[in-house]
């Protein structure tokens, strides 16, 4: 549920501030606190030299081009549209898994992409308020940062279990937050703008940095320890659905019967898909 939220901060923040800027200040200071408070273990890792380039190239997808993606996608969609797309990870994460041969090709997990994207389709095909001023360029933008979070979600598997869940979210936080300071310094806003901002932004800020940031990641990797890969990846079915009611109240977007639907169809495929 925290992850649907952060589509509505993130939104409501765009207006504000440059989506660089939001990507390196709240990955950059969520991967600061995490090595504060796990400092210790962190520093007693010793990480091969082959994974360390390989960790960094994940870490930018999940870190700098997922977040700026989706940023970039909620300047001109709604937060519930974004929300269902961010539901399809799972599928993604198939389609990706299978090209690279990490997982084998079956009948049912054809039939969950079927599903999955009929429930998209479904649901984004019908006309939306006009707070978003282009919603299929939004969905576009975020569904390439989708792509990017199912890249991670593929790769990141070995290193989690290698080096641990903790140790390998720092490491890839800092390498996509460089890479975001990087490209903000050439193409973005100054960093400092950030200083400038209302009350109410700063509030939405700490609500991505702390309940979105810190304890959203951690109690991810807490339960991919006491649940299985299935049972977790069934969770971010309910995504679009804190996005759409804190979206209605927070931004007064419209909320559309069509998409509990389409988090019907996907939580479905989600079973489906891992059906034996």
């Amino acid at each position: 549920m925290l992850g649907g939220t952060t589509f509505v901060f993130t939104r409501a923040l765009v207006t504000s501030l440059d989506p660089l800027v939001i990507s390196f200040v709240r990955y950059g200071l969520t991967g600061l606190l995490f090595l504060i408070f796990f400092f210790i273990s962190f520093k007693k890792m010793i990480f091969q030299k082959n994974d360390l380039f390989y960790m960094a190239l994940i870490g930018i997808f999940m870190f700098t081009l997922f977040p700026v993606f989706m940023a970039l996608g909620l300047e001109i969609t709604t937060s519930s549209r974004a929300g269902l797309l961010y539901a399809t990870m799972p599928i993604f994460t198939i389609i990706i898994s299978c090209i690279f041969k990490i997982e084998s090709f079956s009948i049912p997990k054809m039939i969950s992409v079927i599903i999955a994207f009929s429930g998209v389709y479904f649901c984004l095909s019908e006309f939306i308020d006009p707070a978003a001023p282009n919603p299929i360029k939004g969905d576009v933008l975020m569904t390439i940062g989708v792509i990017s979070a199912s890249v991670f979600t593929v790769f990141s598997g070995k290193f989690l279990k290698k080096y641990g869940n903790v140790n390998v979210l720092i490491f890839t936080l800092f390498s996509g937050s460089i890479s975001t300071m990087l490209i903000c310094l050439v193409v973005g806003e100054k960093i400092s703008n950030v200083l400038f901002l209302t009350d109410i932004n700063y509030l939405y800020l700490f609500m991505l940095i702390i309940p979105g940031g810190i304890l959203m990641m951690y109690l991810w990797g807490k339960a991919l320890q006491m649940i299985s890969p299935t049972q977790a990846s069934i969770t971010l079915g309910f995504n679009p659905i804190s996005a759409t009611i804190l979206g209605h109240f927070i931004l007064n977007e419209i909320i559309s019967s069509r998409i509990f639907v389409a988090i019907g169809l996907i939580i479905i495929a989600i079973f489906v898909s891992n059906w034996k």
